[in-house]
């Protein structure tokens, strides 16, 4: 048993040959379909997280919009339907994009590898819930306590969270609908912004919760790591999470928004979908439309730069990435708090802090901050380091200390694809309007 956890948890994926390209294209393809028809499970929701935080995951919200808008208002209904149809097909067409235009905008084929390694990441993160929830109830069993409130623990968080907003939060003013969306899209945003900068501040947050999601060295829908896990964390979040979020509805709407933020979410995933594709930064921030469509929604082509691996995007603590942060339209609070940052010149290149060699093994990538966290508390006798360890920045390392997902601290920018094409521009005023574009040799990235 021993030998096989070893070899689970130090083995690696090896390098996957172009004759599997058409089965890795077909599994991208089937992942892209259902992602662009799943992702209607989440439209209702404002800021979206995940089920491990809570987030209710289900087609029913937009159904019953959708049937009370037919019902009482059928031209809404029919310019719903229209809306909704626009986004999911521009959303799937520009997935599929990022992944077959990625050897002409790279160089190179995206590699397989890559698409075995991070998907096989975000499967073994997402089926980490239930078995900490099954444990977790195992706890409350030996403590003579119901199974039942361990495995259902994030459930009883949400009904406690929205049952503390309903008898303790007023609603302060009980604004008009779309009003109220934009309202609650800037106040929630406030909250969102900070919580996501912890996560990228705070070691113990970037370990746990956030850095698994920069760890893709080149950006494709299906090869981004999800936040929601947040193993396992999630367990202790659900409830501050679901108490925040509802709070800041119920102060300015007595009643759900669901058909508001819908539409609402309709526009902003539009521009979205460019956050995390590598292979379209460049058609992307090109694009006048696109690039004040992103910058109105707080995110799109610009959120592509939060994932940048760049020296001068990563800031003072070293943790990937300390711009363009988001949280609400107009990139409000990043440029009230100083991070947020224009469009580079040329692609950055994505992934963690001057893109470290990764330990090409799922389930080492998936334990990689639990393992680190708790070999640093056992190997560090100091309680002052043990302290730091906990609460310290995410620039912070103890004594002893081994990143289990970074093979080593250099940077190894043959990781990238070596052969990329770069592109340089001019930018006028605006929101980085780009005037020209010229090719200039690729960069010698092998240094």
């Amino acid at each position: 048993m021993k030998k096989l956890l070893h070899f689970a948890f130090n083995s690696e994926v090896p390098d996957i040959g172009e004759r599997y390209r058409k089965i890795a294209s077909a599994l991208i393809v089937l992942f892209i379909l259902g992602y662009s028809i799943g992702f209607l499970q989440l439209i209702h929701l404002g800021a979206y997280l995940g089920p491990g935080l809570g987030d209710k995951v289900s087609f029913q919200p937009l159904l019953d919009s959708l049937s009370e808008l037919h019902s009482q208002k059928p031209v809404f209904w029919y310019g719903l339907i229209t809306l909704l149809s626009f986004t999911i097909l521009f959303r799937l067409v520009a997935m599929l994009s990022g992944y077959f235009l990625f050897e002409r905008e790279e160089g190179q084929p995206y590699p397989i590898k890559w698409i075995v390694v991070f998907f096989l990441t975000n499967l073994l993160s997402t089926l980490v819930i239930p078995i900490l929830l099954f444990v977790l109830g195992g706890l409350f069993l030996l403590s003579g306590l119901n199974f039942d409130l361990g495995w259902h623990w994030i459930e009883h968080n949400v009904r406690l969270a929205n049952q503390l907003v309903l008898d303790y939060v007023p609603t302060l003013v009980d604004a008009p609908a779309p009003l109220a969306v934009f309202i609650i899209a800037v106040i929630s945003g406030f909250f969102h912004y900070w919580f996501h900068r912890l996560g990228h501040t705070q070691r113990f947050l970037w370990l746990l919760f956030h850095r698994p999601h920069h760890m893709t060295p080149a950006l494709i829908q299906s090869t981004t790591m999800a936040v929601f896990t947040a193993l396992p964390l999630f367990i202790f979040l659900i409830l501050p999470y679901n108490l925040v979020f509802g709070a800041c509805t119920k102060l300015f709407s007595s009643e759900p928004l669901y058909t508001e933020v819908i539409i609402y979410n309709c526009l902003i995933l539009i521009p979205e979908i460019f956050g995390h594709q590598t292979a379209l930064y460049r058609i992307a921030s090109r694009s006048r439309l696109i690039r004040w469509m992103s910058f109105i929604s707080g995110g799109g082509v610009y959120h592509y730069m939060h994932h940048s691996s760049e020296p001068e995007h990563c800031g003072r603590s070293g943790a990937v990435n300390l711009v363009n942060i988001g949280g609400g339209p107009l990139f409000i609070w990043d440029i009230i708090f100083g991070t947020y940052c224009p469009l580079s010149a040329k692609t950055p290149r994505a992934g963690l802090s001057g893109q470290p060699e990764l330990h090409m093994n799922p389930l080492r990538l998936t334990l990689a901050g639990v393992a680190q966290l708790s070999d640093e508390l056992l190997q560090n006798p100091s309680w002052r380091e043990k302290w730091r360890i906990l609460i310290g920045s995410s620039s912070y390392s103890p004594p002893v200390s081994t990143d289990f997902a970074v093979k080593t601290s250099a940077s190894k920018y043959k990781q990238a694809t070596p052969t990329a094409t770069r592109y340089s521009y001019s930018f006028s005023a605006g929101t980085d309007a780009i005037a020209n574009a010229g090719v200039t040799k690729p960069a010698d990235l092998s240094q």
